[in-house]
């Protein structure tokens, strides 16, 4: 993709972006976006285990968020 040149010169090159993790709010673990299509929904799993809920495990050792 490219986005015009201020001057009028044209196509610039798009910059690359920084990938910025997605973080679990409830155990902190990083996750994934799982794209969807004609009969399936976008799902965000975990990026470990695949699955949509936390492990029970991380839900213990998850910092307390003072609420």
């Amino acid at each position: 993709m490219t986005t015009p040149r201020p001057d009028g010169g044209g196509a610039a090159p798009e910059p690359a972006r920084t990938r910025i993790p997605l973080i679990c709010p409830r155990c902190g673990h990083e996750q994934q976006v799982v794209p969807g299509g004609p009969e399936r929904v976008v799902k965000v799993v975990h990026a470990g285990t695949g699955r949509e809920a936390c492990e029970a495990e991380d839900l213990a050792r998850a910092p307390d968020d003072g609420s």
